[in-house]
């Protein structure tokens, strides 16, 4: 081993002193694991269930290190092996259920939950992970209930509190459900309002008022359409928002201006941020969709190559998300390649426009007319959305904007992909009233685009 380091090399001669030595065995596949060799480190791990078979702090590792590389079915064989043999060991199947679950094997993974609820029946997390499954098997009202026992063991549980208030948002419950989403301002690597200020809560004037943007584009997007409902409560709103987003909301009233990364601030006496508007106007659904299209189009723009066929705005990948197991795969979930959308490029009765950035644009074939080379910003990108008689789109940020703007979207919906936003289990959205949901199940994505092309069909559209 030349390339390895004294401590691997020291590591390795011990163990292959003594091969049946659990502890020495397990630090060398951490140690290979640590400097980047976890190829390695699983075999180590894998020749180490030969002397010690069903050992589950082993197969913890083991599955672990499988479950990082992707290989998420080894994983589980790993885990559900040990549980054989160890059915009373919580983190083994703790961990199982967190594998189940990130796989959308949902139903086995509830069971995991219930059966360690038998053993810990006090454990507030497991009953935030279980209110998380029913809520993304389409079933608030138990997740509500689960949530809110999680809270009665810990009111200070950040996740079971915004958990329980999507889950009522998502039942129409805007008023609670808004209330319990503050807690996500407690959460880890949440984008927090600038510090120094004191924060606004609603109520009484709020003085020379900044509102922080926060978390994606769709969510500024989304939550933009409560800026004007402001007015009332300040005399100079600034928001604060990423720089391609600036020209976009530079002349929306009431805004005084926007403040970007590296811009001089102007005096402020208070903060609020973004997409806690709805809780501190105390607004309800009677208000979601009032005011579309709330996005004030520039004066000057691109315009979308000329063609008499009917213009439909595509985009098929948003952007990676961290997280742990669960959310990661869920946001990886959220996207598609082009290629899984082919029923839809074989339409030639449609002029289909790419609306997509980053990596994923690289992807588009024809017949699919690039836009990239037109988008600088979002201003650009909101003229080029407001020329379509269409967007299709994952739940990323071109489908908040051409909702923003008015126009007719019809949103992919990945599998297991339950949403406040997008109304549950409904067809239709309370926040987009031209929107139509699309949801992809087991069968995969291009058996959903088959679905939308020949929706598009029966539409007019070809």
């Amino acid at each position: 081993m030349t390339d390895a380091s004294p401590d691997l090399a020291q590591l390795e001669a011990t163990l292959s002193l003594a091969p049946s030595d659990l502890a020495v065995r397990r630090d060398f596949a951490r140690a290979l694991a640590a400097a980047g060799q976890t190829d390695r480190a699983v075999i180590v791990l894998a020749e180490g269930a030969r002397h010690h078979p069903g050992n589950p702090g082993l197969a913890v590792d083991l599955a672990q290190l499988l479950s990082g590389q992707g290989q998420h079915h080894p994983a589980q064989q790993v885990l559900t092996a040990a549980l054989r043999a160890r059915p009373d060991h919580l983190e083994l199947r703790g961990l199982l259920a967190a594998e189940l679950a990130a796989d959308l094997k949902t139903a086995e993974a509830i069971r995991h939950l219930r059966l360690l609820l038998a053993q810990l029946p006090d454990q507030p997390l497991v009953y935030a992970n279980l209110g998380t499954l029913l809520q993304t098997a389409g079933n608030p009202d138990s997740a509500i209930a689960v949530y809110r026992r999680a809270i009665a063991l810990d009111p200070d549980n950040a996740v079971a509190q915004v958990n329980l208030g999507t889950a009522l948002m998502t039942r129409g419950d805007y008023a609670e459900g808004f209330d319990h989403y503050e807690h996500r301002l407690s959460l880890p690597h949440l984008r927090l309002p600038p510090p120094g200020l004191p924060r606004w809560k609603g109520g009484e004037k709020a003085g020379r008022l900044l509102v922080s943007a926060e978390q994606g584009y769709g969510d500024i997007l989304q939550f933009a359409r409560f800026l004007p409902l402001l007015s009332e409560w300040s005399d100079e709103i600034w928001l604060d928002c990423p720089a391609e987003m600036k020209r976009l909301f530079d002349g929306m009233a009431p805004l005084a201006g926007t403040i970007s990364p590296g811009d001089p601030q102007p005096e402020l006496d208070a903060v609020v941020p973004l997409l806690s508007l709805p809780h501190c106007l105390g607004t309800g659904a009677d208000l979601l969709a009032d005011s579309i299209p709330y996005i004030k189009m520039p004066a000057e723009g691109p315009a979308l190559p000329p063609d008499r066929r009917p213009r439909v705005g595509i985009a098929w990948s948003g952007r990676a998300g961290g997280g742990d197991l669960f959310i990661r795969r869920t946001l990886q979930r959220r996207s598609c390649s082009f290629a899984e959308l082919a029923p839809l490029w074989e339409l030639d009765d449609i002029c289909f426009f790419s609306f997509q950035l980053g990596k994923a644009a690289a992807e588009r074939r024809k017949p699919v007319q690039d836009l990239s080379h037109l988008i600088g910003d979002f201003a650009d990108s909101a003229v080029l959305a407001s020329q379509l008689d269409l967007m299709i789109s994952i739940d990323s940020a071109p489908a908040h904007l051409a909702g923003a703007v008015g126009v007719p979207l019809w949103v992919m919906l990945g599998p297991g992909q339950a949403d406040y936003r997008w109304g549950g289990a409904r067809g239709s959205s309370p926040w987009y009233p031209k929107a139509r949901l699309f949801r992809a199940g087991a069968s995969g994505w291009t058996v959903l685009a088959a679905e939308i092309a020949s929706a598009l069909r029966s539409h007019g559209f070809a």
